[in-house]
């Protein structure tokens, strides 16, 4: 009898030892909750880093292609701003273990590159302008959004320095394609 009560009792303390440090699905789902509202979807890294090596490429070769000190002060400040980018986004990647970020221009992006090596001139300087405003649009748009879903600090510090950027960069070009409008 004294073996059966000490059994009783000792699985009567294991049972309530494990009840107080037993995890539940709640608090499971939270943890969860949280590690995935701090990391943006695969598609944003895609996304901000081919965004990124493309606007480096196309910087390079608009100074190659053009003997507008304006248009060269243009891509000067696009490698700036995406090596830097770029350089800080490889870093923020580095904690989340599944991240891989692209290191060359695929696709649709070697093609873009590609189609800009053809033109010439005034062509390439329309379209060159034409492509920075549009993509600068588009970038700031997605990064608005990865904003409101992210709560990594540096990921957020990354998305408003680009946001600032790109935004003061958007209205560089809507100025400069005035002038160059007017000048043609």
């Amino acid at each position: 009898m004294h073996k059966i009560t000490s059994l009783v009792l000792v699985t009567i303390a294991l049972a309530c030892t494990a009840c107080n440090s037993r995890t539940t699905d709640t608090e499971t789902r939270e943890l969860t909750y949280q590690l995935d509202r701090n990391e943006p979807s695969a598609m944003f890294w895609d996304y901000a880093a081919s965004t990124s090596l493309l606007q480096k490429e196309l910087g390079a070769l608009a100074k190659q292609k053009t003997s507008d000190p304006r248009i060269t002060a243009l891509a000067d400040s696009m490698l700036y701003i995406h090596t830097n980018a770029l350089h800080r986004l490889v870093h923020i990647a580095k904690k989340y273990k599944h991240v891989q970020l692209p290191d060359s221009l695929t696709g649709a992006d070697s093609t873009t590159v590609e189609d800009f090596k053809q033109l010439e001139g005034e062509e390439f300087t329309a379209r060159y302008l034409e492509y920075l405003e549009q993509s600068s649009t588009t970038q700031l748009e997605r990064y608005n959004e990865t904003l409101s879903e992210t709560e990594d600090p540096a990921l957020r510090s990354w998305l408003n320095t680009m946001r600032a950027r790109l935004s003061s960069q958007l209205q560089a070009y809507t100025a400069f394609a005035d002038t160059v409008t007017e000048d043609q």
